[in-house]
């Protein structure tokens, strides 16, 4: 670039120079007159500043720029003006770079950026004689018609930030809406490894002065928002939106946050074949406080899909990270916005490949407040109501959630629910050795930091590691499903300790199947809840899991403490394990003690041939199915169980049942050739003659 000689040429003799390269500084270019550049590295550059709308390059219908080959750069950057300067009150909107006709930069390694700043609102006076006014909006890039990168290695971004609302005697004036990159049409960055980034930000709502004074909102942030095609080639590409909402602002009543949102996808949005990356990063804002009460906290989404999303054969990568935001105090405070990784509503497809796609999310805090306290966020790794396929390849699909802690002051927010994976459209990771995990902690209750009441502290928060009400499906391959729910702590306070939140691991609901096809597959789920009154499920299923053909192993494990309730496997629902040499284990642990009774519900399980292996009791029927099955009841000696319907020469069935403090238990089995006590074994025949 040194070695370029800066131009500074009029409009209109653009199209008569042929140079090998050029730099074009203008305080805003508009277009037509059309551009054409040279063979070499040309460098387009616009601004506007203090204007409405200001717009750093503007591209109009029919309009194109055409920088050819060589390392082009094309950057617009706009600053609206300050409401109240020039008459009007609001802030003025920015672009960086508005496209309406073609922006074309050939081949090279080509940069496309747009900068657009959004006007702040004027201030009223606090007599109420004028008004305030609101944030403009700042967007980066606008494109309503194409972009088209070229190849090689070329870097797309935009940067819109909102501006912030006005001061005002009744009403705050909201915050402008940021948007990093905005497209309804078409984006294509050709073959090569290319970057697409887009950062937006909103701005803060402001305070609303004076008794009747309401605050201003937040203005939304939004990464990426893609109607249109996105299309970035072939290559190792790199797609990465940040959403971050602005700040509430502080009145009578407050002002809510703004939603943060990564990459809001309603178009299509496909990266081509090879390694590729997709990142989306929202973030809520906090909102304002308020003497009547308090808003929640601002959502925080990581990607949001309703159209298609599509990475291409590779080894790609898909992350979501929400992050909710804090709620607003005041007499009744506000809870802590909603966290969700990725949520996919549509279609969203890793392609053939080692692909990884991680969703994690964290609730915002509560806020504290008089009489009521705000509760803790819910936060939602993945949530797919859509088609999520992972492809074929050996994949990893993971998601992270974690509420929010409730409030703290007199009285006390609950924690919020944090659950990895909701599930209730289609699931499936595709052929080959694919992993599937969900991890679900709940929030921490609110505590005592006055000591000035005799109630206990608030209740923890659910963790659900997979919750699944639609189709889970891992295919064929050795394939493996995990789930883990952490239950979150009860708050201290002078009347005694909240109690804890349930820890699912695995949670299949009735209209939910849960299949891994053929394969040694293993599905485990695992529960912990530690605290006052606590209560563990390790696999709660009232739908349907059916682990196929192979040696598969399901384990359901439940952690609970303080005359808590845990159960390794829970449901009224069926678990059929196919054909192969499967194991079932369900266990139970309460006080570091394991228990003896770990199976509940009157759940139907069905090994299917082969020879299987069920270790744990309680009320349940099971059917080893053919072959030599083997039933492990070692938590018990014999003496403690009651045996009945043992007939020697018949279909191998037996009835048994356990006096738990008065109260019957019975574990109903057919096919097991095989029964083991802690103080002894039997066979089927041995255990009839011996009952």
């Amino acid at each position: 670039m040194n070695s370029f000689k800066k131009l500074l040429i009029p409009i209109s003799k653009l199209t008569a120079l042929n140079l090998i390269a050029r730099i074009l500084i203008v305080p805003r270019l508009t277009v037509p007159p059309n551009f054409i550049g040279t063979p070499g590295s040309d460098t387009l550059i616009g601004e506007q500043l203090n204007a409405s709308p200001a717009i750093g390059i503007d591209i109009l219908t029919g309009g194109f720029i055409c920088t050819r080959s060589g390392n082009d750069t094309v950057k617009g950057t706009g600053t609206g003006r300050i409401g109240g300067i020039g008459g009007s009150i609001e802030g003025g909107n920015a672009n960086g770079i508005a496209n309406r006709g073609n922006l074309n930069t050939g081949n090279g390694k080509d940069a496309i950026a747009g900068i657009g700043n959004g006007g702040n609102g004027a201030d009223g006076n606090t007599d109420g004689s004028t008004a305030n006014g609101n944030g403009g909006t700042g967007t980066g890039i606008s494109n309503i018609s194409k972009i088209n990168g070229g190849n090689g290695n070329d870097t797309i971004s935009g940067t819109g930030t909102g501006g912030n609302g006005g001061f005002g005697s009744f009403l705050g004036g909201k915050g402008g809406t940021g948007t990093g990159i905005s497209n309804s049409s078409n984006i294509n960055a050709g073959d090569g490894n290319d970057t697409l980034i887009g950062t937006g930000t909103g701005g803060n709502g402001a305070n609303g002065v004076g008794r009747p004074g309401g605050g201003g909102q937040g203005g939304t942030g939004t990464g990426i928002a893609n109607s249109g095609s996105i299309n970035a080639g072939n290559g190792n590409d790199t797609i990465a939106g940040t959403g971050t909402g602005g700040n509430g602002g502080f009145g009578r009543v407050s002002g809510r946050s703004g939603d943060g949102t990564g990459i809001s996808n309603s178009g299509q949005l496909h990266t081509g074949d090879g390694e590729d990356t997709i990142v989306g990063i929202g973030t809520g804002r906090q909102s304002g406080s308020g003497s009547l009460g308090g808003t929640p906290g601002g959502t925080g989404t990581g990607i949001a899909n309703s159209g298609s999303i599509n990475a291409g054969n590779g080894n790609d990568m898909i992350v979501g990270t929400g992050t909710g935001g804090i709620g607003g105090t005041g007499p009744n405070s506000g809870n802590g916005g909603i966290g969700i990784g990725i949520a996919n509503s549509n279609s969203l497809n890793g392609g053939d490949g080692q692909d990884t796609i991680v969703g994690t999310a964290i609730g915002g805090i509560g806020a504290e407040g008089f009489p009521n306290t705000g509760d803790g966020g819910t936060a939602t790794g993945i949530v797919n109501t859509g088609s999520l396929n992972g492809g074929n390849g050996k994949d990893t699909i993971a998601g992270i959630g974690t509420g929010g802690m409730g409030g703290d002051k007199f009285f006390f927010g609950e924690g919020g629910t944090g659950t990895g994976i909701v599930n209730s459209g289609s699931l499936n990771a595709g052929n080959e050795n694919d992993t599937i995990t969900g991890t679900g902690a709940g929030g921490n209750g609110g505590a005592s930091i006055d000591g000035l009441t005799e109630s206990a502290g608030g209740k923890g928060g659910t963790g659900i590691g997979i919750a699944n009400t639609g189709k889970l499906d891992t295919e064929n391959g050795e394939d493996t499903i995990i789930g883990t729910g952490i239950g979150g702590k009860g708050g201290i306070a002078p009347g005694g300790i909240g109690d804890v939140g349930t820890g699912t691991g695995i949670q299949n609901t009735k209209d939910g199947t849960i299949t891994t096809e053929w394969g040694n597959d293993k599905i485990t789920g695992d529960g912990n809840s530690s605290g006052t009154n606590s209560t563990a499920y390790g696999i709660v299923n009232d739908g349907i899991i059916d682990t196929g053909n192979g040696s598969d192993k399901l384990t359901g494990q439940a952690t609970a403490t303080i005359g808590g309730t845990a159960y390794g496997i829970y449901g009224e629902g069926i678990i059929k394990t196919g054909n192969g040499n499967d194991q079932i284990i369900a266990t139970s642990i309460l006080d570091g003690v394991q228990q003896k009774v770990t199976i509940g519900g009157g759940i139907n399980i069905a090994l299917g041939a082969g020879n299987d292996y069920l270790k744990g009791f309680g009320a349940a029927t099971v059917d080893g199915g053919d072959g030599f099955d083997t039933l492990d009841l070692s938590a018990f000696n014999r003496s403690e169980l009651f045996v009945s319907r043992v007939i020697s020469g018949t279909t191998l069935n037996a009835n048994i049942t356990f006096n738990s403090n008065g109260n019957s238990i019975s574990l109903s089995t057919t096919g097991f050739e095989k029964f083991i006590f802690a103080d002894r074994s039997f066979c089927y025949s041995s255990l009839a003659n011996e009952a």
